[in-house]
């Protein structure tokens, strides 16, 4: 027997013989004997467990060690059964049982070898698995940790986000109520005005025939409305400032009603000086 590899030739053989197997074989380890006695027995290779994972690649690195030492026992077993045949010369005996003892230590020691490194690298595998695990186990908790911690913010942003819907539903409504409380402000403004323009008109009627009766009182009664204009127009000034804030609007509409009605008895008292003057 040769521990050579099948030449290339042979290689697409042994794969093609190695599917036939799969296909034969549902057993793990089952598969892994008829892959032994194919490269024993029809390729003349001798089998080591790395071969045989290398062909096969089904099961632990174990399983295929375990079969070997198994399928070496059996040939020996057989070997022995067949060499104890009485038709054998002794010496064919003895130089048969030697080879196949010396092809089953040797084979039993490699799978041996094999079989203690398999141990061990899976030994190492479990190690670095169990690390593996521990430390996925401790990040796995600080991601829990931090998905809590997420959560809590979440709820305390849901919770405060709340209360400002709230305080903007509540501001609106302030704010609605302010917009009517200044178009009330804004329509008695308008009224003042219409107010203002008839004490006006009414005024110059009145000027117009204290001129026609008196002409001394003329120039005072065009200095009086002079006067009166330059109020008017300090009034709607004041209005136009009173519309950006309510209570400014408030104060001088109340302005606005006190000089209306402080220019009407200004008014009514300098008709009567000139009438008075008149009849002098």
């Amino acid at each position: 027997m040769t521990s050579s590899p099948a030449s290339p030739p042979d290689e697409q053989a042994l794969q093609a013989d190695i599917a036939a197997l799969r296909d034969r074989c549902a057993d793990t380890r089952e598969l892994y004997r008829e892959v032994c006695a194919l490269l024993f027995f029809r390729y003349g290779i001798t089998p080591t467990a790395n071969k045989l994972y290398s062909l096969v690649r089904k099961g632990s690195m174990n399983t295929p060690a375990d079969v070997l030492n198994q399928f070496w026992q059996d040939l020996r077993n057989k070997t022995r059964v067949k060499i104890d045949h009485p038709d054998l010369p002794d010496a064919m005996k003895q130089v048969a049982a030697e080879a196949v003892l010396t092809i089953w230590r040797a084979a039993s020691e490699t799978a041996t070898a094999e079989l203690a490194a398999l141990r061990a690298e899976a030994r190492h595998q479990t190690h670095e698995a169990d690390a593996v695990r521990d430390q996925a186990a401790a990040d796995l908790n600080v991601v829990r940790q931090a998905v809590a911690a997420t959560q809590a913010e979440l709820e305390a942003t849901r919770t405060q986000l709340a209360g400002m819907r709230d305080a903007l539903a509540a501001d609106r409504e302030a704010h609605a109520a302010t917009n009517a409380r200044l178009q009330e402000t804004r329509w008695q403004l308008d009224e003042a005005g219409n107010q203002l323009v008839q004490v006006k008109a009414e005024f110059t009627a009145e000027l117009e025939r204290a001129r026609e009766s008196a002409s001394a009182a003329e120039e005072r009664a065009v200095s009086h409305e002079k006067r009166a204009l330059l109020e008017i127009d300090q009034e709607r000034t004041a209005r136009q400032k009173s519309e950006k804030q309510l209570e400014e609007l408030r104060a001088q509409l109340q302005a606005t009603r006190t000089k209306l009605k402080d220019a009407a008895v200004q008014h009514a008292d300098a008709l009567a000086s000139l009438r008075t003057e008149l009849r002098l």
